[in-house]
């Protein structure tokens, strides 16, 4: 007999579209510093290509069948409101099929075929065995735009999962008067190891509180100054460049179609 859902997993918002981050290319996928959406709702990505620039065109998600639309933006910043319970963070491994298994570090859910189709079954944790990668999805309201759900960005980066927590206690805090009003926005990163630099785009989430939400009874101001917003960390899912402005001697580089960097390997 097939096991019911948990009653508390009946009640969530439904999904209206996704924020990226990155846009495929002919070669891989390649980071992106403005804003870029994707859904099956035209009129809503058309309205957001009012507000925040760029072309709306048609676009086809890999294995559906759904005809959904697209733009990229000019823009790197974008008004949202919070829900609650917006952000999540797991371990997964996906393959072609989908989903291989989730974890919490503790106890994995594995998807098993039954005769009544297929269910998640609980299992002890392997990620440490299989390497599996930590998944962040951060759900928000787009208050400007005609209201058919939660938009949702995913980062796979380690960053997202270490800082949870205090972004997590963070909400909590604010959640107690109810919706949250926040920027989220994206940020130019580079790093340089080896040298080698590498350029990657970070999301960013910050939260305005104002003196009467804190008269109101949000939190105190000491502890609001003490829980920094942190950031969700580099979207590892898109191309990061690796290469050059100055190479070293003796490398083998031609000129970077899209810089920065100037030079990448050849």
């Amino acid at each position: 007999m097939r096991r019911p859902a948990p009653l508390t997993e009946m009640n969530r918002i439904p999904e209206q579209g996704r924020i990226r981050t990155g846009i495929k290319t002919e070669r891989a996928m390649r980071a992106l510093d403005t804003f870029r959406f994707t859904s099956a709702d035209r009129e809503a990505i058309c309205q957001l290509a009012d507000i925040y620039g760029g072309r709306v065109t048609e676009w086809q998600a890999p294995r559906s069948k759904q005809q959904q639309w697209e733009v990229v933006t000019g823009s790197s910043e974008l008004r949202v409101f919070l829900p609650k319970n917006s952000i999540s963070v797991s371990y997964e491994e996906w393959s072609g099929g989908g989903l291989v298994r989730r974890c919490d570090g503790v106890t994995m859910q594995v998807p098993m075929k039954t005769p009544d189709g297929l269910e998640l079954d609980s299992l002890p944790c392997e990620c440490s065995a299989v390497g599996c990668t930590p998944h962040t999805r951060l759900q928000v309201i787009l208050p400007e735009i005609r209201f058919g759900g939660v938009w949702r960005l995913e980062s796979k980066g380690w960053n997202a999962a270490n800082e949870l927590p205090g972004m997590a206690q963070m909400l909590e805090q604010l959640h107690t008067i109810g919706i949250v009003e926040g920027q989220l926005s994206l940020e130019k990163r580079s790093s340089v190891s080896g040298g080698q630099t590498r350029h990657f785009i970070v999301p960013r989430l910050s939260v305005d509180v104002s003196p009467e939400d804190i008269i109101a009874g949000i939190t105190t101001v000491s502890s609001l100054e003490s829980t920094p917003v942190p950031e969700l960390g580099p979207v590892t899912d898109v191309e990061e460049v690796t290469g050059w402005d100055i190479p070293p001697p003796n490398t083998n580089v031609k000129r970077n179609p899209n810089p920065p960097p100037k030079f990448i390997p050849a």
